[in-house]
């Protein structure tokens, strides 16, 4: 099954350095979103799940200590800082402000993509509910390893397209897909199927669910399909 591409990130106020973060990242298989001041990084994490945060201390408006410190309010994301300054207090202070990781001006790209792709791995591995376990969402039982989906103890009677649809989404709940994305991770990005294709099978998994009960389908119009808790 095809992963879908991490999320990033990228806040600096340099646009040069923000153009080669950002082509790394791109390269390396990253989607790259950018802000370029505090207000604005502080909004986009708001109103998007990334994978990782590469933050940098000074900005315009809020400076990264700050917006570190509001987004730990609502998310535990990965933050790694950007950093022009070599002190140790100012390393220690950005951790305790809720950063996971740093990394000091001027660094190589390359390894900057190591450390988001550690982070990356640490974050989902923590947070990520292992694939051969029984996940339970009220009523509704679904087991990867069985593949077999029950509410209350009944059998679902799922295509195998339709569990494997079900499966992806709870297994990344609270996160967007788009149509593309989920052909890519159900159908593998070597098939040709047409975006109607997902349409008609979320329909159908739908109208199975909400027999039993179950509508944690969500449909964000212009953007995709999640699983909401």
């Amino acid at each position: 099954m095809t992963e879908v591409r991490p999320l990033i990130l990228v806040v600096d106020d340099e646009k040069l350095i923000v153009k080669g973060v950002r082509f790394s990242l791109e390269q390396d298989g990253m989607d790259v979103d950018c802000a370029y001041d505090g207000e604005e990084a502080l909004e986009m994490a708001q109103e998007k799940k990334y994978d990782i945060i590469l933050l940098d201390l000074m900005l315009p408006k809020m400076d990264g200590f700050e917006v570190c410190q509001q987004i730990r309010e609502f998310s535990n994301v990965p933050i790694v800082m950007l950093t022009a300054k070599g002190e140790d207090m100012d390393k220690i202070l950005g951790l305790e402000y809720g950063a996971d990781d740093y990394i000091t001006k001027p660094f190589s790209f390359k390894e900057m993509v190591c450390r988001v792709n550690a982070q990356i791995r640490r974050y989902y591995n923590l947070n990520r509910p292992a694939a051969n376990a029984d996940r339970h969402f009220g009523a509704l039982m679904i087991s990867s390893e069985r593949f077999e989906a029950k509410v209350n103890g009944e059998p679902l009677n799922l295509t195998a397209k339709e569990f494997k649809i079900l499966d992806y989404l709870t297994l990344n709940q609270n996160q967007i897909f788009s149509k593309q994305k989920l052909i890519d991770a159900v159908w593998g990005i070597d098939e040709y199927i047409d975006e109607n294709t997902v349409v008609v099978t979320i329909a159908r998994l739908r109208e199975k669910l909400e027999k039993a009960g179950v509508n944690n389908i969500v449909t964000i119009w212009g953007l995709g399909y999640k699983w909401q808790d």
